[in-house]
């Protein structure tokens, strides 16, 4: 290991005047893909030119170049990161497949690759998105798929929304990709589409979280009147966990009402769903009064567990 070129060459890449150019070159797909990742955690945008042009070349080598594909995820991740304007490698890069060999046949290694490009695709200036987004939510890996919700919902507009409504109502065998559906769908349309996620989280727990989320006040009142309507303990403790995620005032205000005054079963959970905002003194102190209008020994200890003793 002392004498490994590989050890050695990620190790140079520690130090603050770290030839990162030459780096990103390298025949070790560690070290360009370490090099990527330093220059775009630290927006290098000079190495934008350098970096696009060893991804064109990975995108068209071998696999061998490459296994895995973590060179060119990294330097992928690092375009966008850097905001490179160039749709058209961007797109290169959403139809790359790669093959490669498992125990009992093949995987395609390229998913998260096909995804990263197609943030890129939309933050660029240039490519055809629409078109292009609605063949990458087909994908027959699932982790491209779900890309392509996250893109959709970054890039926005009425065409994007109602493709991810498409998608919301027509479903999809993987939940991550439903998951990222309905968060996309919420970021793209905002409270208009706050109905059709509601209803559709009769069927689907993530459209809970994705509802909370949002942070939209539209989204909050929903689920509040779903929490109304709910007698399953578990979905109303996904229901409060979803509010307490939203860290809005108004949702906090309700968490904090059902640790005041629901049965002992609810109030536990509304304080385990409130120990998102445990680092935040005005919410443990609304926690705090609440309790002490009931001095009950099992709320106490829920308390201490959750938010640490006092």
């Amino acid at each position: 290991m002392k004498n490994d070129p590989v050890v050695a060459a990620l190790e140079a890449l520690d130090a603050p005047d770290a030839e990162l150019a030459k780096a990103l070159a390298s025949k070790y797909p560690l070290v360009a893909a370490k090099a990527a990742r330093i220059a775009g955690d630290s927006d290098r945008r000079e190495l934008s030119p350098a970096i696009a042009a060893v991804f064109r070349k990975l995108l068209k080598g071998p696999a061998s170049a490459d296994k895995g594909c973590s060179a060119k995820l990294a330097m992928a991740r690092a375009l966008v990161k850097i905001e490179h304007d160039e749709a058209d490698l961007f797109l290169v890069g959403m139809k790359h497949v790669q093959m490669e060999g498992t125990w009992g046949g093949s995987e395609d290694v390229a998913a998260d690759l096909r995804a990263v490009c197609a943030m890129g695709l939309v933050g660029s200036n240039g490519g055809d998105k629409l078109r292009s987004l609605v063949t990458l939510m087909t994908d027959a890996s699932w982790p491209a798929r779900a890309g392509a919700m996250r893109a959709l919902g970054a890039l926005g507009g009425d065409s994007a929304a109602l493709l991810l409504r498409l998608k919301a109502l027509t479903g999809d065998p993987e939940p991550d990709v439903l998951s990222d559906c309905f968060a996309a769908l919420l970021a793209a349309e905002g409270a208009d589409s706050v109905p059709l996620v509601a209803t559709l989280s009769a069927d689907h727990e993530s459209a809970l979280l994705a509802l909370g989320a949002s942070r939209l006040a539209a989204a909050v009142e929903a689920l509040t009147e779903i929490y109304g309507r709910t007698v399953d303990p578990a979905r109303r403790s996904t229901i409060l966990l979803a509010l307490a995620t939203s860290r809005t005032e108004s949702a906090i205000e309700f968490l904090v009402g059902e640790v005041a005054g629901a049965s002992e079963r609810t109030a536990i959970a509304a304080i385990q769903a409130l120990a998102v905002h445990r680092a935040d003194p005005k919410v443990r102190q609304a926690v705090r009064a609440a309790l002490d209008q009931r001095a009950d020994r099992v709320l106490e200890t829920a308390f201490s567990a959750a938010f640490g003793a006092s």
